[in-house]
């Protein structure tokens, strides 16, 4: 039986993901405008006199209320409800992201300063407080279920995708011969892509199966639910970028070296490195969000929701509308990231960086990351690097991965590991680029 649709109304969703992404990559001094990402400082006196990145892309999923055997999964014979390991909590969450750069440059126009321009596509999904024993009931198959009463919370979730065309100038702000300090900024012009939120208040769900014609099986449910859509869905229109609406972004960044080694190596001429930044900070305006409130007291049967094939349209033609209004903003998942960078020799390096949440997730349609802190063994030269990052993400635990740097192309992962060898895997997160690098002189 399908239950794909009950499944949406109440936010179940197996996926939580986040805004981090190129776990160990972007902590690399040969990372070049990916690195900007995090912190736009980075990009002046810069390993490369120029980056030319053809494209990168990175994907990051992460839940706490399902841990899975990857490998299992692949093979496809994997059963959700009887084989994963499950944390039922009455506010459990999940996150999905997806980050794709397109054509994109920087360049050090002098040896202080720097500037870069890059295109970027972004998607995040954001599900907090969301009752996971619901989830998990609705999840079964109709001839598994058995009658439940669940109280459902306020769960929030959110889903936002943009575009964004990025400009970055870094300069150098101080330089002696121990410490060297500089700065970055960077505007982007976001195009507004498609928007919806689902929020509920005081939900309460009671399921009574039939056991003669399970079909029948009736749900009955309390509370208000707030949705929105930043497409034209009550006439039709597929979900589609809203070309209208638009908005503006801001990174900020600054980077720290202690240069103990600087008379010794050109090359590499920090023996201690710490940087800080924030990161997305603004908001899109979609003009044409259309936002519903429904009173969800009432009952559906299992038929009417395998019968549905849209979302919005099984509330309107399910339960009882008592407000609506027109446009919505949305902001983006503003962040602080802090590194930490030891050269331990001209090769090895050890790296601690966190990631930090500065909006709260539980507001309507608000765009939010998980916090974590990632420590990166990381073996770097000029041609080659290779990383061993080990991340502690704030809802799906510890994850271990890998990942390398070869001439032009660079592919890893945040939990290649632990999806390999743990029987509860909770996050997934993969990334690969292909870039055009030129040098700088020295090695």
């Amino acid at each position: 039986m399908k239950k794909t649709l009950l499944l949406l109304c109440f936010l179940g969703s197996f996926f939580y993901a986040r805004s981090q992404s190129y776990f160990g990559f972007r902590d690399d001094n040969f990372a070049g405008i990916q690195g900007a990402l995090f912190n736009p400082s980075v990009i002046v006196e810069s390993k490369y006199k120029a980056d030319v990145t053809l494209f990168s892309v990175s994907s990051t999923a992460q839940n706490d209320l399902y841990g899975v055997n990857f490998a299992e999964v692949l093979d496809g014979n994997y059963d959700l409800q009887a084989d994963a390991n499950k944390n039922i909590k009455s506010n459990n969450r999940g996150n999905f992201n997806v980050d794709i750069m397109g054509p994109s440059f920087m360049l050090n126009i002098t040896p202080k300063h720097s500037i870069a321009l890059f295109s970027r596509v972004r998607s995040v999904t954001n599900l907090v407080d969301v009752n996971g024993e619901l989830i998990d009931e609705v999840n079964k198959e109709i001839d598994m279920s058995n009658s439940f009463m669940i109280s459902g919370g306020s769960p929030n979730a959110v889903s936002n995708s943009w575009a964004e065309i990025g400009a970055s100038y870094a300069t150098v702000l101080w330089d002696d011969d121990y410490h060297f300090v500089k700065g970055g900024i960077t505007l982007k012009y976001l195009m507004a892509g498609v928007n919806g939120y689902i929020n509920g208040n005081d939900l309460n769900v009671v399921f009574n199966k039939n056991e003669v014609d399970p079909a029948l099986s009736q749900y009955y449910s309390t509370g208000t639910l707030r949705t929105s859509a930043s497409y034209d869905y009550e006439n039709g229109q597929d979900p589609e970028f809203d070309a209208t609406s638009a908005g503006v972004g801001v990174d900020l960044g600054f980077t720290y070296e202690y240069r103990t080694n600087c008379h010794t190596c050109v090359g590499n001429r920090y023996k201690y490195k710490a940087a800080i930044s924030v990161t997305d900070i603004g908001k899109l305006n979609y003009k044409n969000a259309i936002e519903n409130t429904y009173d969800l007291t009432g009952a559906v049967t299992q038929d009417d929701v395998d019968s549905a094939d849209d979302i919005f349209e099984f509330f309107d033609a399910n339960y009882t509308k008592t407000a609506t209004r027109k446009g919505m903003k949305s902001n983006l998942p503003t962040a602080l990231h802090t590194n930490f960078d030891w050269n331990i020799d001209q090769r090895f390096y050890l790296n601690l960086s966190g990631d930090f949440n500065l909006v709260d997730a539980k507001k309507i349609n608000a765009t939010a990351i998980a916090n974590s802190v990632t420590f990166t063994p990381r073996y770097e030269t000029r041609q080659f690097s290779f990383y061993l990052p080990v991340t502690y993400m704030q809802y799906s635990g510890t994850q271990v991965g890998t990942g390398f740097r070869a001439g032009p192309l660079f592919v890893g992962s945040g939990s290649l590991i632990s999806n390999l060898f743990s029987n509860t895997s909770k996050a997934c997160n993969l990334y690969v680029g292909l870039k055009l690098p030129i040098y700088q002189n020295y090695n």
